[in-house]
């Protein structure tokens, strides 16, 4: 049993209930389990440069949900609001889509027979299409023997690398900034380790858990620059940057990755000149991405 395997043994249930404490968090206006599966019902509304949103949108492709769930991206750009490219439904805005505007979060579900916003639970919307709808499609994201074990993955990638990563990069004291990208760090000696004889997380079969570590890692040379996180270069974690340059290679996968737009949002967006500065804002994606992207 790999290191890593062991942490999660360890920690079953802290990383076991972060699912049922994100799902309580979200909104919900029907129970998901009440929905039935018709065509061109739902609309996904997803943020390319967003990593939640990419396993969300990834997912709709893997299990063959396209048929049956449109998807609508937010310009890459925001001001006040993240706006739609074109009106959807009458709405310029997502905040416009909810009755709390501290509830306008995506990725998120819409209702076109309802006209409304049915969830925006970010963290469970791609294993409720696995869950619920698997019957469109033969791959199964979400297999029921290996759940429980997902879950503690998924879990334990949300707490220390989606959280950590933003928790070492907004950190302005310089001793605790190092502190938190050592924690960071650790992590990916971890995951390094377990992926140097295992082809996927959980094995030979890709999962929820896959995507939702692919979405952060892809995005790595973008929070190098921008949070100062040198720890995020994973030509220092080789098992790593192959499991990243493999998975991009995949269909669904490489045809969600847009790299324009999350650099896009990432360097030139309003919101995030405001935060970082504009040092980065001439970057492209062939010079961000040249190495890891580049396989032998």
């Amino acid at each position: 049993m790999s290191e890593l395997l062991k942490e999660l043994e360890t920690n079953k249930e802290e990383y076991g209930r972060v699912k049922h404490v994100k799902a309580h968090d979200a909104y919900y206006s029907i129970p998901f389990d009440s929905l039935p599966l018709e065509k061109n019902r739902y609309t996904l509304i997803w943020l390319p440069a967003c990593p939640r949103a990419q396993r969300v949108a990834t997912t709709v492709q893997l299990l063959g949900l396209t048929e049956w769930i449109d998807t609508i991206e937010l310009a890459p750009r925001r001001l006040d609001n993240w706006e739609f490219s074109q009106p959807f439904e009458g709405h310029h805005d997502l905040t416009s889509l909810f009755s709390e505007r501290k509830d306008a979060i995506q990725p998120c579900l819409y209702d076109k027979q309802h006209k409304s916003i049915i969830t925006n639970d970010q963290y469970n919307l791609s294993t409720l299409f696995a869950t619920y709808w698997l019957q469109a499609s033969g791959f199964d994201s979400y297999p029921v023997h290996k759940r429980p074990t997902i879950d503690r993955m998924s879990g334990f990638i949300f707490k220390t690398i989606n959280v950590q990563i933003y928790r070492a990069g907004h950190e302005e004291n310089r001793v605790i900034k190092k502190q938190e990208e050592t924690k960071l760090a650790q992590t990916f000696q971890l995951l390094n380790q377990h992926l140097s004889d295992s082809h996927f997380l959980l094995g030979e079969q890709l999962t929820d858990a896959d995507l939702r570590l692919f979405s952060s890692l892809i995005r790595c040379p973008i929070y190098e620059k921008q949070f100062n996180l040198l720890c995020c270069r994973l030509e220092k974690y080789p098992h790593l940057l192959r499991y990243v340059q493999e998975l991009y290679q995949l269909p669904s996968l490489k045809q969600t990755t847009k790299l324009e737009q999350i650099v896009d949002t990432h360097f030139r967006s309003p919101h995030n000149l405001q935060k970082f500065g504009d040092d980065y804002s001439d970057e492209t994606v062939s010079s961000i991405y040249r190495k890891l992207l580049t396989t032998k």
